[in-house]
């Protein structure tokens, strides 16, 4: 009677092992990075760039159109429009020179490091840092998904390098498809308080909020809609606080 009734059906199976996910979560991660002839698409990126007072009111903003496209397996956000207005010839031509570095970087690189690049957002590493708990059970955009939470481990983790010191103060839940092991949701923040250069004196991150929005292609394909970032860092009694937000539309395949 229970599996019969809308919603139950889910939360009575027995839920994976966070090991269990977290390494398909790896081996997807690698599959991805190592497909020589994956779907490539170009789409379109509504960037905004919104400056906040203390109080979170709005000081000024930006907003910026890419044209998004693939080079070896990597986005590449092509500038096109700065507050609706189209780029002038000077501005084209920077883009023009942006693009044609961003290309040269893939000419004599080495390819196991390129793997590395494309793998680092799920990396052993990166997992090990964390605790994780495979909560629940839902349907999101008709597919089966694992809900898990996320906070950083006890004990000693490794803290070399100012990103260290971010991601060893980051927790949050991650929605992975289950059918394919990817992201399909993530909403992450800073639980304390992090300094920033030698002893602090480049100031501190005081506030750290990400959420990520992604979306399945027909062909398999996991592509970010829409991504929000609030950071507010604070340095003598001076505190800025930043918020972007990007949304992404127009998804053709080349």
């Amino acid at each position: 009677l229970v599996s019969c009734l809308p919603g139950l059906g889910l939360a009575t199976e027995t839920l994976p092992a966070p090991s269990k996910v977290t390494r398909r979560m790896i081996e997807r991660s690698q599959t991805v990075a190592r497909a020589e002839h994956s779907p490539q698409y170009t789409y379109e990126k509504r960037s905004l760039l919104e400056r906040l007072d203390g109080t979170g009111q709005l000081i000024n903003s930006e907003e910026k159109i890419y044209q998004v496209t693939l080079i070896n397996g990597f986005p590449f956000n092509r500038l096109v429009s700065i507050e609706g207005r189209e780029l002038n010839a000077e501005e084209c031509k920077r883009e023009e020179v942006r693009e044609e570095r961003f290309r040269q970087r893939f000419v004599s690189a080495d390819r196991n490091k390129l793997l590395a690049r494309k793998e680092a957002l799920v990396t052993p590493e990166l997992l090990d840092r964390y605790q994780f708990a495979v909560i629940e059970r839902v349907v999101l955009s008709n597919r089966t998904t694992l809900v898990l939470t996320f906070k950083p481990k006890e004990g000693d983790l490794p803290s070399k390098t100012i990103q260290d010191k971010l991601l060893n103060r980051m927790a949050g839940t991650l929605w992975i498809d289950e059918d394919d092991a990817d992201t399909a949701r993530l909403v992450v923040s800073l639980v304390e308080p992090a300094s920033l250069g030698w002893f602090g004196w480049l100031g501190s991150l005081t506030r750290c909020e990400l959420s990520l929005e992604r979306q399945r292609m027909p062909d398999g394909v996991w592509i970010n809609t829409k991504q929000a970032l609030l950071i507010q860092y604070r340095k003598l009694a001076a505190t800025l606080r930043f918020r972007t937000t990007e949304v992404s539309r127009g998804f053709r395949r080349v």
